[in-house]
């Protein structure tokens, strides 16, 4: 019994130190790499390394070389089941703000080991409600949107895309 509780003891401990000491800033890094293959350049962000998290505000977000958006505050917490990445915020440029209305307030993005193959997102802002879903293995992206008046108002022309069913908008694409 004794050997047991020793054992996950130390299973529990490497675990906790795992967590501490995970370069959270080197995987940014690499986060910012395969963007960049994408031509999404992240810029000018201010990064803060905390405990079981890491901190990124005042960023720019640039894509083909168009400064397209502003995230206020970007955090990446990693937990050793769970991933959790929170966007707060975001304001598209004047020039995007014809696709989407802004500012968007908040996006989450989730995902668990326990439940590898799908990562989860919800939004929130002037556009109303979003839940996501992102199968990883039929490559299929799931859209709910709850739109708000002032989307249903102004930006009919990208609900087009949507099908309407009970009370809400979805949206299915197979990459």
């Amino acid at each position: 019994m004794k050997k047991i509780l020793k054992f996950f003891m130390y299973l529990f401990a490497f675990i906790l130190f795992f967590m501490i000491f995970l370069p959270k800033e080197s995987l940014y890094n690499l986060l910012e790499k395969e963007l960049e293959q994408k031509q999404i350049i992240i810029s000018d962000e201010i990064r803060d390394e905390k405990l079981l998290s890491l901190n990124v505000s005042n960023a720019n977000i640039f894509f083909e070389g168009i400064n397209i958006a502003k995230v206020d505050s970007f955090n990446f917490m990693s937990l050793f089941l769970y991933t959790k990445i929170e966007l707060t915020n975001i304001s598209l440029i004047d020039s995007f703000t014809s696709f989407a209305p802004s500012p968007i307030n908040k996006i989450d993005i989730k995902h668990s080991i326990l439940n590898p193959n799908k990562i989860y997102m919800e939004a929130f802002g002037l556009f109303g409600e979003m839940k996501a879903e992102i199968n990883i293995l039929n490559k299929v992206l799931k859209v709910e949107l709850n739109a708000s008046k002032q989307m249903k108002n102004s930006y009919s022309k990208l609900l087009r895309y949507f099908k309407y069913e009970n009370e809400r908008y979805v949206y299915e694409y197979k990459f």
